[in-house]
């Protein structure tokens, strides 16, 4: 450490004669120079002078100061200094050179120079800076020590906060200062940079809000650079990913680190638009069934223009002519945003008509109906009145068949009303039914009948025209009326009657025939593999459906089909009939099915000239199958395809366009009668 020195002396100035030291002293002392000068007056003596004083502690202070012991001479004494000032002493001086002329009462000038030397200064060693490993991270160092200076103890102030420490650590890059200071309080103020080691992570980030409150539909997506890839992320909501989703109003903090551990944290704010709510003026209906009912409702807060609608299909902000029930609304503002709300709506008056019992005419022609009312919810003195003129009866007795009604008002004018149908005893009827039980292997039919009862009072009492009683279920075998009659456990009957048929039947075993033969008239009668065979049936007027089974898994509901056998064999053909009654009769022949002789004919020349001889070629062939045919130019390109003998064959052409007269190339393929795989190939000659 350098150290400040400070040097005094006390000079006496002769004639040619100059007498001073120069010594070094504590942090009080200065430096007088010996160049002086002593003017002196006639016989006076020689003035002396003895200077003290302390020079200034800082650099930058003016804390100086000079004191003057005069001696010799003939005083008073009067001071002139280089600054103007006249005072004997000086103070809050800086550092510098001082001139003082010194006169006595005779006239005689001392001249003094005296240099207040500056202290020594408080030089601070430079700063030992460890710089952050990434652009947010906080783990930069700093370290100050004092290269020069006058004596502990020191201070020692950072720019961000901490004191008393010559090391800080756990710096994130940017510019700092400290600042030293000794006993003397004399600082000095260094800045210094703590610089980034690689790029620092920068993250931008696009925010979407809520649309509506409470909706749920806000999302963040960051994007990251800089730092080293990959990064990972760690939400305040526990996310782990780089985007949020489904978010709600509010804030969210991510801390986002790369592969070397740098980090970088930011908060965002998801925020919603203004919530809007309802407030709502009801009105009940007055009375128990009538429709003055009312709902208004308005819209506090919200954007404008706002929409409405009732679960009863109506838009709107209010609804008039409204009956008791539970209204429901949903109110839509500018951005889309929705509140609901629900109203229960009861009526005013309660009052109410309850049937307690009705009692229907229990037989015909009597009057013994009855109706018990009850009355509730009113809240005063009730009038009732009755659609036949009774009025002040809730209980009606003996009453005839036929409709009532009523209706109950209080004093405050509500009123309800109420109808009821009084049934006659002709509610009670019976409906006789009746079906054949058909036996077709023995050629017999049972008539059954039965009676269906409705209305009156169990048990019942049952008398059949045929003598049998208590019973729902008769038999018949002949074509007659019946008639039932049904007494109930009142008394009351009803008699009903009804005509049935019983008809003639026999079995229809042995009533079919059928033949059969080939649709194409050729010489030859057995029948072929691939050959239409036609089917002609006999069938009585009497049945109504039949069925063909042709004995290889094929079948018709045709009267008279015809089929094509695929494959060679004895096939039994089955014709089955059936008339109204269910019943069934089946004929049976067998069929004789040969495989044809098989027929390969393949031209050697065709010339597609329009004549209509010989335009297209395709080959002619029987009694195979698996059937394909290709053909190509003498370069091998394939010119044409097909799988069909029914085809029109090969034209000639190629993609439309007619190829030239010449030489080409077949291959056919196909399976034999006898299950073979052939091939075929040779040449055919285009002539044009």
């Amino acid at each position: 450490m350098k150290k400040a020195f400070l040097f005094y002396g006390l000079m006496v100035f002769l004639p040619l004669l100059v007498n001073g030291s120069v010594l070094p002293l504590n942090a009080n002392s200065f430096f007088t120079s010996p160049n002086l000068e002593n003017t002196p007056g006639l016989g006076s003596e020689v003035i002396q002078v003895d200077v003290s004083g302390k020079l200034a502690l800082c650099s930058h202070s003016e804390k100086g100061h000079i004191i003057l012991t005069v001696s010799g001479g003939v005083a008073p004494y009067t001071y002139k200094w280089n600054t103007l000032e006249t005072t004997k002493d000086r103070t809050n001086l800086y550092a510098g050179t001082y001139t003082v002329d010194i006169t006595d009462a005779e006239g005689t000038v001392h001249t003094e120079r005296i240099v207040v030397q500056p202290p020594f200064p408080l030089i601070l060693d430079p700063i030992e800076v460890e710089n952050a490993s990434c652009g947010s991270g906080a783990n930069g160092k700093a370290k100050v020590s004092v290269k020069i200076g006058r004596g502990e103890p020191y201070t020692i102030k950072w720019s961000n906060g901490i004191t008393d420490q010559w090391e800080v650590d756990q710096l994130q890059p940017g510019t700092y200062s400290v600042t030293v200071g000794d006993k003397y309080n004399c600082d000095v103020t260094v800045s210094f940079e703590v610089k980034s080691e690689s790029e620092g992570i920068t993250v931008s980030e696009d925010i979407q809000n809520e649309t509506c409150t409470e909706t749920g539909n806000g999302s963040i997506n960051l994007s990251v650079s800089g730092g080293q890839a990959p990064y990972t992320y760690s939400w305040s909501n526990g996310s782990t990913q780089p985007n949020l989703s489904n978010l709600k109003a509010g804030s969210y903090t991510v801390i986002v680190k790369d592969q070397t551990g740098c980090s970088y944290t930011a908060s965002y704010e998801v925020t919603s638009p203004v919530s809007f709510s309802l407030s709502e003026n009801v009105e009940n209906p007055s009375c128990l069934g009538n429709a003055d009912g009312k709902i208004d409702v308005a819209v506090v807060g919200g954007s404008a223009p706002f929409t409405y609608q009732w679960n009863n299909g109506q838009g709107g902000p209010s609804l008039y002519g409204l009956e008791a029930g539970v209204y429901s609304v949903l109110v839509s503002d500018a951005s889309g945003c929705t509140v609901s709300k629900e109203f229960n709506l009861t009526n005013n008056s309660q009052l109410n008509l309850k049937l307690v019992e009705k009692q229907d005419v229990s037989c015909e022609g009597d009057d013994s109906g009855k109706i018990f009312l009850e009355v509730s919810g009113a809240s005063g003195e009730v009038e009732v009145l009755w659609s036949d003129g009774v009025k002040g009866l809730l209980t009606r007795e003996n009453l005839a068949p036929g409709a009532y009604s009523v209706t109950a008002t209080e004093i405050g004018g509500c009123e309800v009303s109420n109808s009821f149908e009084i049934k006659a005893a002709g509610s009670m009827n019976a409906r006789i039914e009746s079906m054949l039980d058909v036996d077709c292997d023995q050629g017999s039919i049972t008539g059954v009948a039965w009676v269906s009862i409705q209305g009156g009072v169990e048990p019942y009492s049952i008398e059949w025209n045929t003598g049998d009683t208590d019973l729902r279920e008769v038999q018949f075998f002949q074509s007659k009326t019946l008639q039932v009659k049904i007494s109930d456990a009142t008394g009351c009957s009803v008699v009903s009657e009804a005509k049935v048929d019983y008809p003639s039947f026999s079995t229809q075993e042995g009533r079919l025939n059928f033949q059969f033969r080939k649709l194409e008239i050729t010489n030859e009668p057995e029948v072929k593999v691939d050959e239409q065979v036609l089917f002609e049936s006999e069938i009585p007027e009497e049945f109504i459906a039949w069925e063909w089974h042709f004995g290889d898994g094929q079948k018709s509901t045709d009267k008279d089909p015809v089929h094509v056998f695929e494959k060679a064999g004895a096939f039994e053909v089955t014709l089955t009939a059936y008339d109204l009654y269910g019943c069934s009769s089946v004929e049976k022949n067998t069929v004789q099915v040969t495989q044809p002789e098989e027929m390969v004919v393949i031209p050697n020349a065709f010339s597609p000239n329009g004549d209509g001889l010989n335009d297209t070629f395709i080959p002619k062939m029987k009694a195979v199958t698996n059937f394909s045919m290709e053909v190509f130019n003498t370069w091998g390109e394939k010119m044409y395809a097909t799988t069909s003998l029914e085809s029109k064959g090969w034209d000639g052409t190629y993609k439309g366009q007619a190829l030239p007269a010449g030489n080409y190339l077949y291959k056919i393929t196909y399976t034999s009668a006898t299950g073979e795989n052939l091939s075929l190939t040779g040449g055919i000659t285009l002539i044009r």
